[in-house]
């Protein structure tokens, strides 16, 4: 995580391959909570992807994959925490991807 929190620091706000970077660390944290089951890191990787989600606009080549990956953090979310509000937000991203 260490190295992919480097490369993000290394594309600051408004670098074009920022959400790239952002995507690639939502992933690792999303890897270590299924590892780990810490809460904190599911909630980070689900920041990081509505963070890449405002950088990929409707019509964004990778618009309908980042509604995805935020929808299967927040599906992720609501099957360990249970919070309906979760479970309506991926059902609607589901259906905008």
């Amino acid at each position: 995580l260490i190295l992919y929190r480097e490369a993000l620091a290394l594309r600051p706000v408004g670098h074009t391959d920022r959400s790239m970077s952002l995507n690639n660390l939502a992933k690792q944290l999303s890897s270590r909570f299924d590892h780990r089951g810490n809460d904190e890191d599911l909630d980070q990787a689900i920041a990081l992807q509505r963070e890449v989600l405002a950088l990929r606009p409707v019509g964004h080549a990778n618009w309908s994959m980042s509604l995805n990956n935020l929808a299967n953090l927040l599906s992720s979310r609501f099957q360990h925490r249970g919070n309906d509000e979760d479970l309506d937000q991926t059902i609607a991203l589901y259906r905008d991807a």
